[in-house]
């Protein structure tokens, strides 16, 4: 049993001060014991964190906790014949791609354009892509299925599942200015016997796979138009869409509300279509909601934290990791104080992403102090940079934010020398 310290202190007096006229020599030699366990109370049963030892560089508010992989990605930038993949995974505020899209802007204004990247198969309400027009999905023709809310035995990186009602169901993608370029495109599908679909009229066969799977790459010029042969295959799950030439790509995968405990909820190959990806550098942008939940144990989200990481070093081994720690928000606005109004559990989910960051080498970017610091949100507010809710941002404050980034990375990258 652990007591307290006014419990210990009573008990060890009343062993020094009590009736030791009364004491037969038996209960002496007890109570001495019990003297010595006062002092040698046992400890609380917690998990020690070994902080390894790191030489950690850093670029305004990014740091560096010795990603093993950072120079080969800076390789990749700067070799003009390469396609560099950045992918991030994250909550709303990667699914709006306001965020990714001015990422992806500044990394192909500096390194080169190679397309658009990763979208969702169809549009889906509350998201969009920033390169892309997906066309909504009609609900006579698919059945969508969204792992933020629904259940489904196997969903696919992404978390998105759009299904086919009929023979005929169709989709299209466009582009918001029309041009010319050819793209070419992969789609991630699934299907327990062979089937086809018309691509802009062409039928396109795509072999049986009862696991999700990158069909093989194929150029076509856009609006391209999908529809099904089949009345229930194939599923989709989402494009990648490059444009054939060297430079960056960038692809936001994003799900409203998630946590990153959202890649749990997925299927078990997901991280094998990620990796058919062959992503360059992975950000990992999760925690808003993480610190939205009173009830969040600081411990479990370490320890998940940890794992998530662990695991998806393991299936993409030459990938350079970058944890984007949680922006500031605001949750109770009518609070006197600033640390009332924000969300009870946020600073502990920004120390522990960059703990974390720190013991499993990865990158880490404060997007809360890029901001100013705590409670800055509300300054964000008032230059319209923020919206009314005290948790999302306008398009010109994700801009900034994205902006502020690249410019974290971009000096860090001139400056390394590993």
């Amino acid at each position: 049993m652990i007591h307290s310290a006014r419990a210990i202190n009573k008990q060890v007096l009343t062993c020094l001060t009590g009736r030791r006229h009364h004491l037969v020599s038996a209960f002496l030699l007890i109570s001495a014991l019990l003297l010595v366990s006062c002092n040698r109370l046992p400890a609380q049963k917690q998990e020690s964190v070994v902080v390894p030892e790191v030489q950690q560089q850093s670029s305004g508010q990014l740091t560096d906790f010795g990603d093993p992989n950072i120079s080969r990605f800076r390789a990749r930038l700067q070799d003009k014949n390469q396609i560099s993949h950045i992918v991030q995974l994250g909550d709303s505020h990667t699914a709006a791609d306001f965020f990714t899209g001015a990422l992806r802007t500044d990394l192909q204004r500096r390194y080169g354009n190679s397309g658009p990247g990763w979208l969702p198969p169809a549009w889906i309400r509350g998201q969009r892509s920033g390169a892309l027009k997906p066309e909504e999905a009609a609900s006579k023709e698919w059945q969508f299925i969204s792992s933020r809310l629904q259940e489904h035995p196997d969903f696919p990186l992404g978390g998105f599942v759009l299904q086919p009602l009929r023979r005929g169901s169709r989709l299209q993608l466009t582009q918001y200015t029309p041009d010319n370029t050819a793209f070419s495109w992969r789609l991630l599908y699934k299907s327990p016997h062979s089937t086809s679909v018309l691509i802009n009229g062409e039928p396109v066969t795509l072999p049986a796979s009862d696991s999700w799977r990158w069909s093989v790459t194929r150029s076509s010029q856009l609006p391209l138009e999908l529809k099904t042969l089949d009345d229930g295959y194939p599923w989709l799950g989402g494009w990648l869409v490059e444009n054939g030439r060297p430079g960056v790509l960038v692809s936001g995968l994003g799900v409203n509300g998630a946590t990153m405990n959202m890649l749990d909820k997925w299927g078990a190959g997901w991280s094998g279509s990620l990796a058919a990806m062959q992503p360059d550098l992975l950000i990992l942008a999760y925690g808003t909601n993480e610190a939205f939940n009173e009830d969040m144990d600081s411990n479990d989200y370490r320890a998940s934290l940890t794992r998530h990481i662990q695991q998806l070093r393991q299936q993409l081994p030459q990938v350079a990791v970058l944890i984007v720690g949680a922006p500031d928000a605001i949750k109770h606005s009518s609070a006197e104080t600033c640390q009332l109004r924000r969300p009870g559990q946020l600073s502990a989910v920004q120390e522990i992403q960059r703990q974390v960051a720190r013991e499993q080498h990865t990158l880490f970017w404060d997007w809360q102090a890029m901001m100013g610091g705590t409670c800055s949100i509300e300054k964000w507010q008032t230059l319209a940079l923020a919206r009314k809710d005290g948790v999302h941002f306008t398009e010109d404050g994700y801009k900034a934010s994205a902006d502020a980034l690249y410019r974290d990375l971009e000096a860090y990258l001139q400056k390394i020398t590993r």
